[in-house]
């Protein structure tokens, strides 16, 4: 089942060829909601995000992209899939019609929905596998690097890198040589109670998770969230490294080159997340 533009088809050969060629051509954005028995969860923080980046592209924003339209488109397609309530992740992609001209600048806006079954639990993990700096290249900080799908040629060269030597997961770094995130979502470093994680200066993705965790820990007693740029060094004092994949879950990461972590702290967090998330 596809879904482009609010009509469904069984294949591809059925959507109209100049619907396929701009999602195969232009840059896609995209949105990725976890859904949980039927339920959209954290739907107005996504939608709110979703709109923000269309307006940072400078993609058109058709009149019925309101948040009741988007959610329903969601939630029929989920049940077009699945009769009964539907778990998982459900993706709204947006792309422009066409390239921009001068007659005009700012085309209209497509979308498409797509699905993936799940439990739609927030899963945990410690990884013992081993992570490294990726340092072929560097992200740019700003503005425009905090959108989802910028960069995504860029992390695709990076994940060949990790695959390539055998890591887990990459860490990300800045014009700067700064800490940015890593391949899979937003990196936290952990020395006590205290929790760093880039600033979102530095570069790095802002997801509807990370703005809700940054939030939990910055309103709770036990921990002290510092949000600021770190250097590579910081790594190596750190007590506990973790990353928040976005609707996936949160892996605690058990070694940096010759360093092993711990993770008593991160499944503190984590129970802080979980109590939120139900």
């Amino acid at each position: 089942m596809y879904s482009f533009q609010a009509k469904y088809y069984t294949s591809y050969q059925e959507v109209p060829a100049s619907i396929l060629s701009a999602f195969m051509e232009q840059t896609e954005l995209s949105e990725s909601i976890r859904i949980k028995k039927g339920q959209l969860l954290f739907w107005e923080e996504h939608y709110l995000r979703l709109m923000a980046s269309m307006r940072i592209l400078r993609m058109e924003i058709p009149m019925e992209f309101t948040l009741a339209y988007l959610e329903n488109q969601l939630l029929v397609f989920c049940e077009k899939i699945q009769t009964t309530a539907f778990s998982g992740v459900v993706k709204i992609h947006v792309v422009a019609a066409k390239k921009p001209t001068a007659d005009l600048p700012i085309p209209a806006s497509l979308f498409s929905i797509t699905a993936e079954k799940g439990n739609g639990n927030f899963s945990y993990k410690h990884d013992d596998h081993p992570i490294d700096l990726y340092k072929d290249h560097y992200l740019s900080k700003g503005l425009f690097s905090s959108l989802e799908s910028v960069h995504d040629q860029w992390r695709n060269m990076a994940w060949v890198y990790a695959y390539e030597n055998s890591l887990s997961d990459g860490i990300v770094l800045n014009e700067d040589k700064q800490l940015v995130e890593t391949l899979r979502g937003t990196l936290f470093l952990v020395k006590g109670n205290t929790v760093f994680t880039p600033s979102l200066a530095s570069g790095c993705r802002k997801t509807v998770y990370r703005s809700l965790l940054t939030t939990l820990l910055s309103e709770n007693d036990t921990f002290e969230l510092l949000e600021e740029e770190i250097s590579p060094f910081a790594i190596q004092k750190a007590d506990e490294l973790f990353v928040l994949a976005g609707v996936e879950g949160i892996y605690s990461i058990g070694q940096y080159r010759k360093k092993r972590f711990k993770s008593e702290q991160t499944q503190k967090i984590l129970a802080l997340l979980l109590n939120k998330l139900s």
